[in-house]
């Protein structure tokens, strides 16, 4: 995914949404246009870490704090937790409103997960994470789950080389 398509994406996302069903356009989105793009995502070791443990100033604050089984867990019905995550995100709709899909291969603006991480109001919902809880999301993790998506949102790893070595948390494929 180029720079420039991210930001005719972020513009759409801005001025009137671009999704199926979602109820609103989302506001307040975190600008990711000069982030470089990322093309080889490991999911487990990317993603999934993210999910795990997303803290960057040193704490440990994830996903899977509310997001995991069993009950009276999983918040929202949302299991993020390691072998369970991306099969209850891929192609699965939204416990809030089933015309709307957690992930939409290859269309992050059509994916409430990529809108619940990057807007203020994401159309449905709330910000994630809720009350910016361990400091939420970094604009370069933003990024990270916007290029998984863009790229398909494989289960494990793209064909492609990490070209830069970008990984928010450190991870050295």
């Amino acid at each position: 995914m180029q720079p420039a398509a991210r930001i005719l994406i972020a513009a759409g996302l801005v001025f009137g949404g671009a999704s199926q069903g979602i109820a609103g356009a989302p506001e307040g989105c975190t600008r990711i246009a000069d982030i470089a793009p990322n093309y080889a995502i490991t999911y487990g070791a990317a993603i999934q870490g993210l999910f795990d443990d997303y803290a960057t100033n040193g704490g440990s604050a994830g996903c899977v704090d509310c997001h995991f089984a069993p009950p009276p867990m999983p918040s929202a019905g949302l299991d993020l937790s390691a072998g369970a995550s991306w099969g209850h995100l891929v192609g699965v709709p939204s416990s809030a409103d089933e015309n709307v899909f957690y992930v939409v291969p290859g269309r992050p603006e059509e994916s409430l997960l990529f809108r619940k991480v990057n807007c203020d109001t994401p159309g449905i919902g709330a910000r994630m994470p809720l009350d910016n809880y361990g400091g939420g999301l970094q604009p370069e993790q933003q990024a990270l789950i916007y290029d998984w998506i863009a790229n398909g949102a494989l289960p494990g790893t793209s064909a492609t080389v990490f070209r830069d070595g970008f990984d928010i948390r450190g991870f050295v494929p």
